[in-house]
């Protein structure tokens, strides 16, 4: 293994890493928060109808098996 390629695997690494601590520092900004927290309150929002469930696809199995 030559040493340049040494030096270019630490530097991807570095970078990888200042790439990270970016996206971290945006989603935890307060910036976000009020579009995080709508966001992550959807799945329970969710209220199917009686009527809903029977117009998804049934699974390959379920239909083989009955």
């Amino acid at each position: 293994m030559s040493e340049l390629w040494g030096h270019l695997t630490g530097v991807i690494i570095v970078v990888i890493m200042v790439m990270f601590i970016c996206i971290w520092a945006w989603a935890w900004s307060g910036y976000h928060r009020r579009a995080f927290s709508r966001m992550a309150a959807l799945p329970m929002e969710d209220d199917p109808s009686p009527g809903a469930a029977d117009s998804t696809p049934s699974s390959p199995a379920k239909d083989a098996g009955a």
